[in-house]
């Protein structure tokens, strides 16, 4: 009998965990303030989350939650120059129909930061990871710029290049862990299946138009997104337990080494980031 109460007491400790609430604090990175705030859906589970830092790999995770939130900049940004003047001359007059904007910072009125990649650092231990999707993702080059000019690609998964326009372009990526890519594109596209994931995203430029320039993450998992023009994202059944997360912007490398993120099952985690401007200034 004295054995069972301290079982029945251990289980109720263990089921009581969760309940605590989120971390507050993040290692790493830019920015000084975080709040994550827990939004309850009708859904609830009565499961306790599993850290996914745990070392028994037969652990299996309780359920699957969602996190999404929004990456704003705290002060004022410059504004950016265009890379190329509408009517500016040029070798090929097509590229300058219309200005080109500089896109390495796209910062809106109320503050929110578009193109910037959130990922998780790796897939979670006992977790199977959901099969490749097999829609290929395209990475277009119309109107003498990159489009769009931050996507997720999954490893295995097919990345389209194409060239809509009716002049030359080629691909020149920078991987760090797989083959990169010099190859001049023309109308019936080129395609890439990466073997290996990325720690960071890699840099893709136009070697022909010099101002062209993209970002494409490759993951070895589905949770991973790039934030919208209102600096908003959302990653969907992400596995729930304790989640470390990676926040990545071209203008400062890491916004966030170590976003850590405490997952609920059927729950939805709100994650607001903030980046001083004066990081942003830095490249």
């Amino acid at each position: 009998m004295p054995n069972l109460t301290r079982l029945n007491l251990g289980t109720l400790l263990f089921a009581l965990l969760p309940l605590a609430g989120c971390e507050r604090g993040l290692g790493g990175g830019a920015y000084t303030e975080s709040d994550v705030t827990l939004i309850v859906s009708n859904s609830a589970s009565e499961g306790a989350a599993v850290d996914a830092s745990a070392s028994d790999a037969s652990n299996t995770v309780a359920g699957f939650g969602t996190v999404k939130g929004r990456i704003v900049v705290d002060g004022q940004t410059a504004t950016l120059a265009e890379l190329l003047a509408k009517g500016a001359q040029t070798k090929d007059p097509i590229c300058s129909v219309n200005a080109i904007p500089d896109e390495s910072l796209i910062v809106s009125a109320d503050g929110s930061l578009a193109n910037a990649f959130i990922y998780l650092k790796k897939a979670p231990k006992g977790v199977e990871i959901p099969p490749v999707p097999s829609q290929s993702v395209l990475l277009d080059q119309k109107g003498c710029v990159f489009t769009p000019h931050a996507l997720v690609v999954q490893k295995g998964q097919t990345l389209r290049f194409m060239n809509s326009d009716p002049v030359g372009h080629n691909v020149h990526t920078n991987a760090l862990q797989n083959s990169s890519i010099n190859q001049n594109v023309d109308n019936t596209g080129l395609d890439k299946i990466y073997d290996q994931a990325e720690s960071l995203p890699i840099r893709t430029v136009c070697d022909i138009h010099a101002w062209m320039v993209s970002y494409h993450l490759v993951v070895d998992h589905p949770w991973a997104a790039v934030t919208g023009p209102d600096g908003s994202f959302e990653i969907a059944r992400v596995p729930a337990g304790k989640m470390e997360f990676i926040v990545w912007h071209e203008k400062v490398g890491y916004v966030e080494r170590s976003l850590k993120v405490d997952v609920v099952p059927d729950q939805t985690v709100e994650v607001p980031v903030k980046v001083p401007a004066a990081k942003l200034a830095g490249k």
